[in-house]
């Protein structure tokens, strides 16, 4: 988000404004439709943050100057925009993966070329899990290890750029706008994420010393966030163009 779009000045406050989103793809693929309408619903969830975050500020700004430090509730929206922009990269991310995989793969090229090196290399060494041995039996194997293979790129939850990199190639996208260069800055992003997930963004959970909580920027916080949501919408477009490639 650039400085000029990031925040729109009113008296004595800075409001933080997300970038809009461009419009849904030309024809856009059904594989990417759910994934695009989590989108949507990420963009506005992580605006209304923002926008909950300024009516605060503007009613402590009534009995006291709100320019400085933030408080502690504001902090915590500036947090929450964190943790709904990262639960808005899982979602939709892992959606496009389940629904659009298939397809790549079944259109060869590097898509299938990963999907049958990680299986090889990864699921059937040694002695097989057991879901890896269920899906090998399955009246449909081919679905249940493409399953597999999505759970293994992206697990749980997406926990660094990296984990965007695997996700990229998975798909078999080269669009600039994903070089790796793109992803590794969103690193500061993924740091606060994890920080505020797992320590509930204490600086120092376990040992002795100052045990308070980190400070977070809002406008830093708010550039992050519109970086992933549109980082999100690159990959959305680049898979709707792999996808009517076909």
């Amino acid at each position: 988000m650039s400085e000029s779009t990031a925040a729109t000045r009113i008296p004595k406050l800075t409001r933080v404004a997300l970038t809009e989103l461009g419009r849904k793809p030309r024809g856009c693929p059904d594989q990417v439709k759910p994934s695009w309408a989590r989108l949507q619903a990420t963009y506005k969830s992580v605006s209304g943050l923002f926008d909950t975050l300024h009516v605060l500020r503007e009613k402590a700004a009534e009995t006291k100057d709100a320019r400085g430090r933030l408080s502690e509730d504001q902090l915590d929206q500036v947090r929450a925009a964190i943790v709904f922009t990262s639960a808005g990269l899982d979602a939709c991310l892992r959606r496009l993966l389940r629904d659009a995989l298939p397809a790549l793969i079944e259109g060869g090229g590097k898509p299938q070329g990963r999907f049958k090196g990680h299986i090889i290399e990864t699921r059937l060494i040694g002695n097989p899990a057991k879901e890896t041995k269920a899906a090998i039996t399955d009246p449909d194997p081919r679905t249940r290890l493409i399953e597999l293979y999505v759970e293994d790129l992206a697990g749980s939850s997406l926990q660094g750029y990296t984990d965007l990199i695997r996700v990229r190639d998975a798909l078999g996208l080269t669009d600039a706008t994903l070089a790796d260069e793109h992803l590794e800055a969103l690193k500061d992003f993924f740091a606060a994420r994890n920080e505020i997930a797992h320590e509930l963004d204490l600086l120092d959970p376990t040992g002795r010393g100052d045990r308070g909580r980190r400070h977070r920027d809002m406008g830093t916080v708010g550039n992050q966030c519109d970086r992933v949501i549109h980082v999100i919408e690159d990959f959305l477009r680049a898979t709707a163009s792999a996808l009517k490639a076909l």
